[in-house]
C-alpha cells in the first residue's frame, strides 16, 4: 500500500506517494499520467527500495497554479521537494515529459543521483513531424478544450501510441487522475513554456550525467523510432540502451513486469 503525502516546497504544493524503505528511487511520470501510472513498478520496487512517485506540477493532486512550467523551472522546484523530504541521494526513473524534466534534475545535481532509468524521450535525434502536439498545444485554449474531456483525451493518446492493450483498471486509474479539477488548464502550460534547446546545450547536459544511465525504450513507439537512439553511447558517459520488445510508448503499463524487472536489475548492479 502506498502512503499519500503533501508537502509545500519550492513554492509548489506537491502530492506524492511513498512505499517501502531504504535507498530512494524517485519516479517522474509523463503526459497524460500521474503517480498512478507507476503503480505496478512501485509495488515491485518498494520491496527493496523507498519508492517515491510524484504528481508533477499541474497534474493529479499537485499544485495547479500558473507560473513557470518550463522543464528547468519544474526541475528546480522538484529539487526543492527532494530537499524538503530529506533525499540527499536518489535514483531516478522517468517517462516521457518526466524524462525531459528528469534530465534537468540529473544534470543540475549529478552528485546526488545514484542511477538513472531514462524512458521514452528523445536524446539528440528527433523528427518534428512525429511530435505535432508541441505546436498544437501552444494554443492554450485549444489544448484545455481537448484535455477537458479526460476520458476521450487519455483514450486517444493511449490507443494511438500503444502496442499492447492496457487493462481497464489501469485505464480507469489514469483517467481518474487526469480528470481532477484544474489539470486541463494547467498541463497545457508545459507546451506554452517549452523551448527546444540546441544540440550543444543538450550534449552539455548529458555529459554531466557521469552516473550509470539505462535508456529503456519501447521497440514500437510510433513517435519515437529506434533510430532516435542510435549513437547514444557517445552522448552519455555511462549508458546502456535496453529495448522493451513489442511495446509502444507506455511501456510501464504495456509491459509492467518486464519494466519492473529491468529497473530492479539495473538498480541492483
Amino acid at each position: 500500500m502506498v502512503e499519500h503525502k503533501f508537502v509545500e516546497a519550492g513554492g509548489v504544493q506537491w502530492h506524492y506517494v511513498e512505499a517501502g524503505a531504504g535507498e530512494a528511487v524517485v519516479f517522474l511520470h509523463g503526459l497524460p499520467e500521474s503517480w498512478f501510472s507507476w503503480h505496478h513498478q512501485i509495488d515491485e520496487v518498494s520491496r527493496e527500495y523507498r519508492a517515491i512517485a510524484v504528481d508533477l506540477k499541474g497534474y493529479g493532486q499537485s499544485d495547479k497554479r500558473d507560473g513557470d512550467y518550463s522543464s528547468q523551472a519544474v526541475a528546480n522546484e522538484l529539487i526543492a521537494l527532494f530537499d524538503a523530504i530529506g533525499l540527499e541521494e536518489f535514483s531516478l526513473v522517468t517517462h516521457d515529459w518526466g524524462t525531459v524534466i528528469g534530465d534537468c534534475v540529473a544534470s543540475r545535481v549529478p552528485d546526488r543521483v545514484i542511477k538513472y532509468v531514462r524512458m521514452q524521450a528523445p536524446v539528440l535525434k528527433i523528427e518534428p513531424a512525429n511530435h505535432p502536439q508541441f505546436e498544437l498545444f501552444r494554443n492554450q485554449e485549444l489544448a484545455t478544450s481537448i484535455m477537458s474531456d479526460a476520458r476521450a483525451f487519455v483514450t486517444m493518446v493511449y490507443e494511438s501510441r500503444t502496442v499492447q492493450e492496457i487493462g481497464d483498471e489501469d485505464m480507469e486509474g489514469i483517467i481518474r487522475e487526469f480528470s481532477r479539477p484544474g489539470v486541463a488548464e494547467a498541463v497545457p502550460r508545459y507546451f506554452r513554456d517549452f523551448t527546444m534547446e540546441s544540440e550543444e546545450v543538450r550534449r552539455e547536459r548529458f555529459a554531466k550525467m557521469t552516473f550509470p544511465v539505462l535508456a529503456l525504450q519501447g521497440e514500437k513507439d510510433p513517435a519515437q523510432p529506434l533510430w532516435y537512439f542510435e549513437g547514444i553511447e557517445g552522448v552519455f558517459p555511462d549508458v546502456r540502451l535496453q529495448i522493451v520488445e513489442d511495446a509502444g510508448h507506455f511501456t510501464e503499463l504495456e509491459k509492467p513486469d518486464e519494466v519492473s524487472h529491468a529497473i530492479l536489475d539495473f538498480l541492483g548492479e
